[in-house]
């Protein structure tokens, strides 16, 4: 019987514990809402249009610190075009608690954050990444499955090969890493295993957009190549395109690791696509956030 009260006990601080933990859902605030995920509270802004919606985007920001002016406006943009917008504070960053850890815990939070949406409404979503958060956008959306397409801008895939690049450009870059991922790559290999979105990318039933800068400094072109051929062992098909600065067809030859790419043009807006900018840095140009929009409204319709 003793032994029988002590599984009981410990049954019901479980119990306790579990729905103390659990998030209560999603909490109006000013400027957005406030959710809870294993005792830390997260924040998102939202930008609402005129009217009721049941549309919804999520802009995932990149780096390591608070949301940028940039996504504020796109998150503006997309509320005049009647679609509401959710612009995560990945935790430790903004107005979220907890510790950066990459494209780990925030992607389990930014896909709790998906699977509230309803609460507010919202009946279909997808998600914008940009750079980091473009990893933790596709992860997001592989984890929580009803999201309407995904755009991946600018981001990673393999975080040792960003390391690498590091050392030869920003060596003083590199005891954040360390910080955040939980070492370097030699130190604690499974630590950027375990944040690369590829696995998520295989089981990513949502279509994918691809947009990569050619001559990106920290993100190799190849990287969004892997990404295609993961998306292409799956079974879908990725239409691939080269675009000038302006949007316009890329016309000279691809070289070095830009020539990963194989051009074949556009294909349906609901089919993955590859869209590269061979003489692009690491930024985000009116013409990437024209391909984001055009496709992220066709996902919603």
């Amino acid at each position: 019987m003793r032994a029988f009260a002590v599984w009981l006990l410990a049954l019901a601080l479980g119990l306790f514990w579990g729905l103390r933990s659990a998030s209560p859902g999603l909490k109006r605030v000013e400027e957005g809402v406030v959710y809870g995920r294993e005792g830390v509270s997260l924040f998102a802004q939202v930008c609402s249009p005129q009217g009721a919606a049941d549309r919804a985007v999520i802009l995932v920001p990149g780096g390591f610190g608070p949301p940028t002016l940039d996504m504020e406006k796109r998150c503006r943009l997309y509320a005049e075009k009647g679609v509401v917008a959710l612009v995560p504070h990945l935790r430790g960053r903004g107005k979220s608690e907890g510790k950066v850890t990459g494209c780990l815990e925030e992607a389990e939070d930014v896909a709790l954050m998906a699977r509230l949406l309803p609460q507010m409404g919202i009946r279909r979503h997808a998600y914008a990444g940009y750079s980091l958060g473009a990893c933790v956008a596709l992860k997001a959306a592989a984890l929580e499955g009803r999201a309407r397409g995904v755009a991946f801008v600018i981001g990673p895939v393999d975080f040792a090969e960003q390391v690498e690049i590091l050392r030869k450009t920003r060596p003083d870059a590199l005891e954040r890493w360390r910080e955040v991922f939980g070492g370097l790559p030699e130190e604690c290999p499974a630590c950027y295993a375990r944040q690369s979105p590829l696995p998520h990318a295989a089981r990513l039933g949502a279509p994918l957009l691809i947009l990569q800068a050619g001559n990106d400094p920290l993100i190799p072109p190849t990287q969004a190549c892997r990404l295609r051929d993961v998306r292409e062992e799956a079974g879908r098909k990725v239409y691939q395109v080269a675009l000038t600065r302006e949007g316009h067809s890329w016309t000279l030859p691809l070289t070095k690791g830009r020539a990963c790419l194989r051009p074949t043009g556009f294909g349906p807006l609901g089919e993955d696509h590859l869209v590269l900018f061979p003489d692009l840095h690491h930024a985000v140009i009116p013409a990437m956030e024209a391909l984001v929009e055009r496709f992220v409204l066709a996902w919603l319709r």
